[in-house]
């Protein structure tokens, strides 16, 4: 049975793109940390429409955003500092930055669980449509 065609483990394998890039932009944010005048960044996610389409793919509108498989791009934006920036510019609240690592690590991990739910019940399934 090949798993790949079905939406939902589709589905589920651009939302872990997703979560990766966001990691990696995360990681960056916390790398700059003391970098004066770098304010933190965060990553768009796609609409729930071009999740299930895989023929949908966002538009790239600057070089500096993220490339992933299948043609997707995910829009990388400086979101405007929701606190006082420090003395030389930076506005990289560290504790927010760890939040929304454990929160996209959280999600990563709930995902692979989902899925492999679904992979052995499908397995189940497949094994008493055979016997």
């Amino acid at each position: 049975m090949d798993f790949k065609n079905l939406s939902v483990f589709n589905t589920a394998s651009h939302n872990m793109q997703y979560l990766s890039a966001k990691q990696k932009v995360i990681a960056e944010n916390i790398a700059n940390v003391n970098t004066p005048g770098y304010v933190a960044r965060d990553i768009e996610k796609p609409s729930f429409e071009s999740d299930v389409s895989s023929s949908v793919a966002l538009k790239l509108t600057n070089p500096k955003h993220i490339g992933l498989k299948n043609s997707r791009s995910y829009r990388i934006y400086t979101p405007n500092p929701t606190a006082a920036l420090t003395i030389d510019g930076n506005g990289v609240i560290l504790e927010d930055q760890m939040n929304q690592a454990s929160k996209a690590s959280s999600e990563y991990k709930k995902t692979i669980t989902i899925l492999n739910k679904y992979k052995s019940l499908l397995q189940i399934a497949n094994t008493k449509i055979n016997a």
